[in-house]
């Protein structure tokens, strides 16, 4: 039995399989892309996520405890620091992608005497201080 091979037949092959190659990629491409905006549920989140718009909202002589409460509830954490009652939700998320960064987050509200807002604000958490006693002793 003799093949008869086509040049046209291979070129076709070629520019498909080249096509398949590049739609593959640019769809590997995006998933990850899209992965990064897009909490999974596999996630794994402790504490109180507080946004940047929430604690913007609290203003420094107006917002009384009860409305913080209302806004985001009750704090894992107080203190009373120089005067003031310091109020602090932490929060945690570890994320169920390969290399993407653990995020540490704190919310910090500070009342006066009145149990009014003198200041709110976010810093950067403490890895290792979740508020969650588990995470703590694994240290993550």
């Amino acid at each position: 039995m003799t093949r008869i091979r086509s040049s046209k037949g291979i070129n076709c092959l070629n520019k498909v399989s080249v096509f398949a190659a590049v739609a593959l990629s640019v769809a590997l491409l995006s998933g990850c892309a899209a992965a990064k905006k897009v909490t999974s549920k596999l996630d794994y989140s402790t504490g109180t996520y507080v946004s940047q718009q929430q604690v913007d909202a609290f203003q420094k002589g107006k917002t009384r405890q009860a409305d913080v409460i209302a806004a985001i509830g009750n704090p894992p954490q107080k203190a009373e620091i120089m005067g003031k009652e310091v109020w602090t939700y932490t929060y945690t998320l570890i994320p169920a992608m390969p290399f993407q960064p653990n995020k540490f987050e704190n919310t910090v509200v500070e009342f006066d005497k009145k149990g009014v807002v003198v200041n709110a604000y976010k810093s950067g958490g403490t890895p290792g201080q979740s508020g969650n006693p588990l995470i703590n002793a694994a240290g993550l």
